[in-house]
């Protein structure tokens, strides 16, 4: 990711644009694990819902994110630098299930994914004097993909795997949305799932550029009504 307008480049990668727009700073890469991650965020949530009648339904979720994070500079135009930055990701889109019973299921999917990013970068006095450069940058991605969904021995234990691709040069470059979850079925309304998640976006405006992958771990809790 990077910050445009006299900010510093973040994500640089070969055979990927970057925005470097602050003189005299080179890029910088960011690989922060999922512990980084944790220890770094404010404030965060992800919540998904559909709703279903018969073979087509609605569905959305959400994730939201605000990180921050400060450290020494190398030096010596700038001191130290502090780092916020709030994310928000929604998603809405249809589905269609061409094919499904009570055991396994597929759906076809299309929609619309909306990502909102706001950063501020504060830099401490070094040979340069103190400086702040903060940019807010939208848009939206258009996103097609499938679900699989079926049970594992039995009932109660079920699996699930969805993938959506998106941007196609109208928002973003190009988006991939990807998820397995294995899940447990208590009762009818109520069940559990552990799963993992990979996210990952190439997005690029003038100078301002959002090259960024996003994974872990995920624990839903899914009520069904």
């Amino acid at each position: 990711m990077a910050i445009p307008d006299r900010a510093l480049c973040l994500g640089d990668r070969p055979g990927r644009r970057r925005g470097c727009v602050l003189p005299g700073v080179p890029p910088s890469s960011v690989d922060a694990s999922f512990s980084d991650i944790v220890e770094n965020l404010d404030f965060g949530f992800m919540l998904a819902g559909e709703a279903r009648k018969g073979s087509a339904g609605l569905l959305g979720d959400i994730l939201y994110m605000d990180v921050g994070a400060s450290g020494v500079t190398p030096g010596p135009l700038y001191s130290t630098a502090k780092l916020d930055s709030q994310v928000l990701v929604a998603t809405v889109a249809g589905f269609w299930r061409p094919w499904g019973d009570e055991a396994a299921s597929v759906d076809l999917v299309a929609g619309a994914r909306y990502w909102g990013v706001d950063t501020k970068l504060a830099l401490g006095g070094g040979l340069r004097e103190p400086t702040t450069v903060s940019h807010d940058e939208n848009w939206v991605d258009p996103v097609v993909g499938f679900r699989l969904k079926g049970t594992l021995g039995g009932e109660r234990f079920f699996q699930s795997l969805g993938l959506m691709l998106g941007g196609f040069g109208v928002g973003s470059d190009l988006m991939w949305d990807a998820n397995v979850n294995l899940g447990y079925r208590w009762t009818d309304g109520f069940s559990t799932t552990i799963g993992y998640r990979y996210l990952s976006v190439d997005y690029s405006d003038g100078g301002f550029v959002w090259d960024v992958e996003m994974h872990g771990p995920t624990v839903a809790l899914i009520w069904n009504f």
